[in-house]
């Protein structure tokens, strides 16, 4: 349905303007700056598959009329959104949109930190995925979950590989009992 489209759209544009908001006035000056693309790629390519996707969503090709799964996929939108949020208040300032360690920086192992290591991360797979389905087309759903979780693992590599260097033993001790995205799975 198009009125479902239209709302993931504009829920999709709301979260990202408020996300980046919250994110970005935590921008680390303070540390030194490990981030070698991640954050490039992020901006770039993150956007490029969401306009792509939308583009999709307005044709005929990969439409598909299944007004219960945009429903759902508005609801795991949600779920992402909040699943993000609820990670970024928790690890408050030490999530910041560059990858850097603070020279303060603890491993963060309590609230949802304690099951995976990257739950923001795993809420904005969530909340793209979701976004996906509502828009009611098979070829955007297709592209954002394929594409979308890459870009993510990139980010999540270079992240690992910075606090590794700036924590040590903290870090990977930490790593050792945490999984990165999926509790007890990976």
């Amino acid at each position: 349905m198009p009125i479902l489209r239209d709302v993931a759209i504009a829920l999709l544009f709301a979260w990202i303007s408020i996300d980046a908001i919250v994110v970005f006035r935590r921008k680390s000056g303070r540390a030194e700056n490990r981030d070698r693309s991640s954050l490039r790629l992020l901006m770039i390519a993150g956007p490029l598959v969401w306009m792509v996707g939308i583009g999709l969503a307005f044709t005929s090709i990969g439409a598909f009329v299944f007004p219960a799964g945009q429903v759902v996929g508005l609801l795991v939108m949600a779920i992402g959104i909040v699943l993000r949020s609820v990670a970024i208040a928790q690890l408050g300032r030490f999530h910041t949109p560059n990858v850097a360690v603070l020279a303060d920086h603890q491993v963060k192992a309590t609230g949802l930190y304690r099951h995976v290591r990257h739950p923001s991360y795993l809420g904005a797979l969530i909340g793209f995925a979701g976004f996906g389905l509502a828009l009611g087309n098979w070829l955007s759903l297709l592209l954002i979950v394929l594409v979308t979780p890459a870009i993510y693992l990139h980010r999540i590599r270079e992240e690992e590989m910075a606090l590794t260097e700036g924590l040590g033993d903290a870090y990977r001790e930490y790593c050792r009992h945490t999984k990165r995205l999926i509790p007890w799975i990976y």
